[in-house]
């Protein structure tokens, strides 16, 4: 289960409303005083974000307590996939059809950038399906 803490900001009835703030990396990082990417990973995780949770095991919190939510490895792993390596297979999918066709380098650009947009449409509604199911969906895991 990978974990996050955070705040609750409203309690609805079978779910909570939470405030958390975006983390980074960077942190931990031991280039990051000669990185280009800490000034950018600084500013969005200065973005708070709200996130309605699901909480089964029905804990009683209250406004501004401070609570731990979760969302499941496995199910991480899978949506990490489907966001990341769909868009790029579908792109390589389509440039190596017209290559295999023998077609002219722009045909291949087109038809690459055609496949990645039809990955991200294939995302999409993908992830629409997907977080109906509980696994995908982050849950309150306790009090801190």
């Amino acid at each position: 289960m990978i974990e996050e803490s955070a705040t609750v900001v409203s309690v609805c009835e079978g779910a909570v409303i939470i405030e958390s703030s975006r983390t980074s990396a960077c942190a931990q990082c031991q280039a990051k005083e000669s990185c280009g990417q800490k000034a950018l990973s600084e500013w969005a995780s200065s973005k708070l974000m709200h996130l309605e949770v699901d909480n089964p095991s029905k804990i009683v919190v209250r406004q501004g307590d401070k609570v731990v939510v979760g969302i499941d490895e496995g199910s991480f792993v899978v949506a990490s996939a489907l966001i990341y390596l769909l868009p790029i297979f579908t792109m390589m999918l389509g440039g190596a059809i017209v290559f295999l066709f023998d077609g002219p380098e722009w045909v291949s650009i087109l038809v690459s950038f055609i496949g990645l947009l039809i990955g991200f449409v294939m995302v999409k509604l993908t992830s629409r399906r997907l977080e109906r199911r509980c696994q995908y969906k982050p849950v309150l895991l306790r009090t801190s």
